[in-house]
């Protein structure tokens, strides 16, 4: 039985044309009614039409059609006045980007001290989008933006940036954007309050070591292209530092071990994990901890 590819974009009006199929009507044929129908589940949402200049039976939407309800069709039918008389069809229904991100699980009230650690996450958001592709495709970011807080684009990372110090309390306005050629926008977006505490011992607390070296956790998305910034690592705590990619040797990132900015090195079939960490250079410059001379020759990606 032969099997006819075609495909419709979801949501246009009933009556249009399912694109890729069509079926020659037999040398007999004389346009006169077609009493058929097609079998499988859902097969009422086409028929088909005799198209008298083309001498063929094509297929036509009988509603509006909802990728999110149904992506493929896979029917049968038997047309006894074709040269072929029975067909399979499968229908591809293509996605449109009808769909605004919307968050899940979100906290709205977190509680911090002013003691909390610059380069600190303090929550996470995460959103969803039913659309297929691009369209589904989510980045975060905060409007109006705070100077304490960074937000991760791919990753929904709420980071700390600027020290809280005499800082009570702020609200934080976070929005998730889909990367349709029309933008969605979610609504709301989640308002996020953060309750700055100050410990009791406050006045008698004794400086503390800052550490050597610290990590970042970053969820690369395999939808980037070669060479695309992925973020920036948003580091403040050390006056000197210098960024490393811990990972195999076949590593789908670089970075630029002075500035901090993630690059993508290679294509991706799926998301990937990678560690990122920042060493404290407490003073020492920057070729004598990585053994270069004269200017920074890291290899780098070039930002597309």
């Amino acid at each position: 039985m032969p099997l006819h590819h075609g495909h419709i974009m979801e949501n246009l009006t009933p009556g249009s044309v399912v694109d890729g199929v069509s079926v020659a009507a037999g040398n007999d044929w004389h346009g006169s009614e077609l009493d058929i129908g097609l079998d499988g589940k859902d097969a009422s949402d086409f028929r088909w039409v005799y198209h008298h200049r083309e001498h063929t039976f094509i297929l036509q939407s009988t509603k509006t059609l909802d990728r999110e309800s149904v992506a493929v069709y896979d029917l049968k039918a038997v047309l006894p006045g074709c040269l072929v008389g029975e067909v399979g069809v499968r229908i591809n229904v293509l996605d449109a980007n009808d769909n605004m991100p919307r968050f899940i699980n979100t906290k709205d009230w977190i509680e911090v001290t002013e003691w909390t650690l610059v380069g600190s996450e303090l929550a996470r958001v995460s959103a969803t989008d039913a659309d297929a592709g691009r369209n589904g495709r989510i980045a975060y970011y905060a409007s109006p933006k705070c100077p304490h807080v960074h937000i991760v684009p791919q990753t929904g990372q709420v980071m700390l940036v600027s020290s809280f110090g005499g800082v009570t309390n702020l609200t934080v306005r976070i929005y998730a954007k889909d990367n349709g050629d029309v933008a969605l926008i979610s609504a709301p977006p989640v308002t996020l309050h953060l309750d700055v505490r100050v410990p009791a011992i406050r006045k008698v607390r004794k400086p503390r070591a800052v550490p050597e070296e610290m990590f970042y956790s970053v969820t690369v998305s395999e939808d980037l292209k070669v060479g695309d910034v992925i973020f920036t690592v948003p580091d403040q705590r050390f006056e000197k530092k210098l960024f490393e990619v811990i990972s195999e040797a076949d590593s789908p990132v670089q970075i630029e071990r002075d500035s901090g900015r993630l690059y993508l090195a290679h294509t991706l079939k799926s998301p990937a994990e990678v560690t990122i960490k920042i060493q404290n250079l407490r003073g020492q410059s920057w070729d004598k901890v990585t053994g270069d001379s004269g200017n920074n020759t890291v290899p780098t990606c070039s930002q597309r």
